[in-house]
Order: structure tokens, then C-alpha cells, then sequence
């Protein structure tokens, strides 16, 4: 998948909240934070996304630059808003904080036990 580029990069470090329970590291190739092992906020190709929960992503949804996350046609994640650098830089900051608390009131997810492979011939 193709990383963002840096202005969305840049767009998504400025709008990061600063708070010792955010974990960054990377998803899909490209920069997303973590809060309890739930991804909040994130960036994905020219984008920028916040999980906020469906009834909030389908208010916002209908705004300019925002829709629900589509991570390939029929793939809708319907509690992320994906947003396009035409959004305002204070949104960004604002759905930032919104998603972390969102994410910080979802169970911890439990981490998965890596899959056994088989030894190769």
C-alpha cells in the first residue's frame, strides 16, 4: 500500500494528542496510534483517519473531505472517518482527541498468539 505522503504525515503528528497512554507504530506501511492495543488515529495513503464510532462517522461523513473509511471498495470500517488534507488542521486535532477517548473506553484487545507455520522441506 502506498505510505502517506508528508504532508499528511506532518498533518497527523501535529494533531496527535499528547498522552502517555498513545502508542505509535505502524499499520498498513504507515504511522497509526494506539490506545490499548486499539487503533484510534491513523494515516492511510493521502488520508487521515479517527475512529469515533458509526453514529458519529455518519454525521460526519456528510461534511466536505470526510466519508467513512474505506480500505478497498466494500471494505468500509464504519467507526473510522477518513478525512483528506481539505479538512481543517483544528479537526484533525479535535477528532484526534475525541478517537482516543472513543478507543480508551473500548476492552483491551487481547493480543493473538502468532500461528505456528510448519518447517519447510
Amino acid at each position: 500500500m502506498p505510505t502517506p505522503c508528508p504532508e499528511v504525515t506532518a498533518a497527523y503528528e501535529t494533531a496527535l494528542p499528547d498522552d502517555i497512554r498513545v502508542e505509535q507504530k505502524k499499520m498498513f506501511g504507515s504511522p497509526c496510534a494506539f490506545v490499548n492495543r486499539q487503533m484510534f488515529f491513523g494515516t492511510f495513503e493521502e488520508s487521515i483517519v479517527a475512529r469515533v464510532g458509526p453514529e458519529r462517522v455518519r454525521a460526519l461523513a456528510k461534511q466536505a473531505g470526510m466519508q467513512v473509511f474505506t480500505l478497498s471498495p466494500g471494505k468500509e470500517w464504519n467507526d473510522y472517518v477518513q478525512m483528506d488534507l481539505t479538512v481543517e488542521p483544528a479537526m484533525f486535532a479535535e477528532l484526534a482527541s475525541e478517537a482516543l477517548s472513543w478507543a480508551a473506553a473500548l476492552p483491551k484487545k487481547v493480543k493473538r498468539p502468532k500461528k505456528k507455520t510448519s518447517p519447510k522441506n
